[in-house]
């Protein structure tokens, strides 16, 4: 759904899919997350993170 609704957001992807996240309750602020990327050729990337708290 996430593509029909926003299309291809490139790097913009994760920032995105973390505020939907919070914002729908998937997931509680101060929860610990794995985020995952890839991009072209055999260039991804890593991190473990903190949900921040939504912006008011």
């Amino acid at each position: 759904d996430d593509i029909i609704e926003t299309g291809n957001t490139s790097a913009a992807s994760i920032p995105l899919a973390m505020e939907k996240m919070l914002r729908t309750g998937q997931v509680e602020p101060g929860a610990t997350a794995l985020l995952l990327a890839f991009g072209a050729g055999l260039s991804f990337a890593g991190q473990v993170v903190k949900m921040p708290p939504l912006a008011q």
